[in-house]
C-alpha cells in the first residue's frame, strides 16, 4: 500500500494481508493495545543510525528524556540493531529478520515489523500498519505520525545521503563495512513522503554535523533544520 494520506492509530481496526507463499489467502491483523498510551505529549523522538547520533549531547538529550514523566516525556522509536544499545526506548522499528534474534523476551511487545516478517510472529509481535515497504528511519517517523505526534525530532539523520552515508553500525550484521560507497538516497525520499503526507507535522532535524539535509526536506514547509541548543528550547527537554 501507498502513503497517499493519513493514517492514524485512533481509527485503526486492523487491516487485511495476503500471505507469504502468493496464494490468494488474506489474514485479518487485529491491533494489540500499545504498550504505552501515546501520545504522552505531542512530541516524538525518532532514532536514526548516522553517526551523529553517538555525540555526547545526543546521549545527554535521551538520558534526561528518559527521567521525564507525564507530559514531559517524548516516546522514542528506535531502529533495527539499536535494540542491542544499553538504554531501553519505546518502541522498536526492525526491518530484517536477523535483529529478532537480539530481542529480549521483556521488550516483543515493543516491536514492529513489516507485514511479511510479521505473519511468521503473529503471536509474538507488532505489525506496522499499512505501510510496510520504507527503510526503519521512514517507517520510524510514520509510526510516530500514525500515533498523533504533532512534533517529531530526528536524531541521527545525518548529512549525505547520496553514496557516502555511515551509521553507527557499519560492519555489522544487516550493515555495509563503512567503506564501499551505497546509495542510500530512496530513505531521504521516503522520510520526505512522510513529512509531506503528515503536512501538520513539524519535523525537526538536529543536526550536528555540516551536511545540509536533502533539498526535497528543506523545501517542505513543515521541516526544520535545528542546531541543538535550539532543539532544547523547541523541544522542552
Amino acid at each position: 500500500m501507498e502513503l497517499n494520506h493519513k493514517y492514524y492509530r485512533t481509527n485503526y481496526t486492523g487491516e487485511e494481508v495476503n500471505n507469504n507463499n502468493g496464494e490468494l489467502v488474506t489474514y485479518k491483523v487485529t491491533p494489540r493495545p500499545n504498550v504505552f498510551i501515546p501520545p504522552f505529549t505531542n512530541s516524538a523522538i525518532i532514532l536514526g543510525n548516522g553517526r551523529t547520533r553517538n555525540h555526547d549531547s545526543i546521549k545527554q538529550l535521551l538520558t534526561i528524556n528518559s527521567k521525564k514523566v507525564s507530559e514531559s516525556y517524548k516516546l522514542v522509536y528506535a531502529c533495527n540493531r539499536a535494540i542491542e544499545d544499553e538504554m531501553n526506548y519505546d518502541y522498536y522499528i526492525l526491518k530484517q529478520r536477523w535483529f529478532l534474534t537480539s530481542v529480549p523476551v521483556n521488550k516483543a511487545s515493543q516491536i514492529y515489523l513489516p507485514y511479511d516478517i510479521f505473519l511468521d510472529y503473529q503471536d509474538t509481535y507488532n505489525m506496522l500498519p499499512y505501510i510496510s515497504y520504507f527503510d526503519a528511519g521512514a517507517s520510524a517517523a510514520y509510526l510516530a505520525c500514525f500515533d498523533g505526534h504533532k512534533k517529531v525530532f530526528l536524531i541521527g539523520f545525518d548529512g549525505d545521503y547520496g553514496a557516502g552515508f555511515k551509521t553507527i553500525y557499519d560492519g555489522t550484521n544487516g550493515y555495509g563495512d563503512g567503506t564501499k560507497p551505497i546509495d542510500y538516497s530512496s530513505w531521504a525520499d521516503y522520510l520526505h513522503r512522510v513529512m509531506y503526507i503528515y503536512s501538520d507535522v513539524d519535523f525537526y532535524r538536529i543536526q550536528l554535523d555540516a551536511a545540509a539535509p536533502p533539498q526535497s526536506w528543506s523545501n517542505l514547509p513543515n521541516f526544520h533544520n535545528i542546531g541543538f541548543r535550539e532543539a532544547i528550547l523547541l523541544g522542552d527537554f
